[in-house]
């Protein structure tokens, strides 16, 4: 129509402020990712850098109180068995390094099989026997029965229940009993582990599984460790497609279990022996995309 009036309305916001502050958390994830790339490969090449040098100072030790390099007087051959067990200890400290340094990295390798679970509980009793007599620990299984066969890395299990029955005895008081119950959970296999020890405060239960965490840090704490058994066992039953719970209570006592689904990981069996990275983060925005614009803007 001739002579009629148009209004505009227009509305203008500064985004500015929100996108500075999306692009600082894109920098700061970026800088996080590459810090924890960063340390993987440092755990991995000190595990392998003293690996070697490890290996020789145990089997030295091992000939020398063995008698092949000579008879040795009881204080010497005392002062080898030293060498020989403070060897081992680094060796297995050498060996979780590199274990967690694959599993952050995506590149542990797990090989499904099907195997009966009650069959590996003896020879992981035997592994941690010594440390369990040392103080005087009853170890106990109760295991149901007509339990069905698990697809699964025998070999991660087997690690998984050491590194459990491990931290029960480390953490229980002399005398004490950790007991090992093993049972069919729906289509899940639990493996609880349950000792009668200092137990642990709600804050820590909830960082369990956390690389180098220690429910007592500090230059004064009591009880040794690198603080990575439970977060190996975590990575590996999140690899098996499971889960790791814990329950817990100062002075009463500690109970972690594991979950692992009877039919395996949701993997084809050809397929099981592929890399299963456990954390897959999206890919990082470049930081400078929004100067760019607010400078084409200008």
């Amino acid at each position: 129509m001739v002579g009629s009036r148009y209004e505009v309305t227009a509305l203008l916001r500064d985004v500015t402020e929100r996108k500075d502050s999306e692009a600082a958390m894109t920098e700061a994830r970026r800088a996080a990712e590459e810090t924890s790339q960063a340390k993987s490969r440092f755990l991995a090449t000190i595990g392998h850098e003293l690996r070697t040098p490890l290996n020789a100072v145990v089997g030295f030790s091992e000939m020398m109180t063995s008698g092949i390099g000579g008879e040795l007087s009881p204080t010497h051959r005392e002062y080898a068995g030293l060498i020989h067990q403070s060897g081992k200890h680094l060796l297995d400290v050498v060996g979780m390094l590199l274990d967690m340094s694959r599993i952050e990295a995506g590149k542990f390798e797990i090989s499904t099989a099907r195997f009966q679970p009650d069959e590996i509980v003896p020879a992981c009793f035997a592994m941690v026997d010594t440390m369990a007599k040392a103080r005087s620990i009853t170890l106990e299984a109760q295991i149901e029965s007509g339990l069905p066969t698990i697809l699964a890395d025998e070999r991660a299990c087997r690690q998984i229940l050491i590194n459990l029955l491990s931290n029960a005895i480390k953490f229980s008081h002399v005398g004490d009993t950790v007991t090992l119950v093993v049972k069919r959970q729906g289509q899940s296999l639990s493996f609880a582990v349950r000792d009668q020890g200092i137990g642990m405060a709600p804050m820590a239960l909830e960082r369990i599984g956390e690389p180098f965490f220690q429910a007592q840090d500090g230059l004064n704490r009591q009880y040794e460790g690198t603080g990575l058994g439970l977060s190996i066992v975590k990575g590996l039953a999140e690899l098996h497609g499971g889960a790791l719970r814990a329950m817990s209570e100062i002075g009463a006592g500690t109970t972690m279990t594991v979950l692992l689904p009877i039919n395996g990981p949701a993997t084809k069996l050809e397929e099981t022996v592929a890399v299963l990275p456990l954390h897959r983060e999206p890919a990082a925005a470049p930081i400078d995309s929004w100067q760019n614009e607010k400078r084409k803007a200008q």
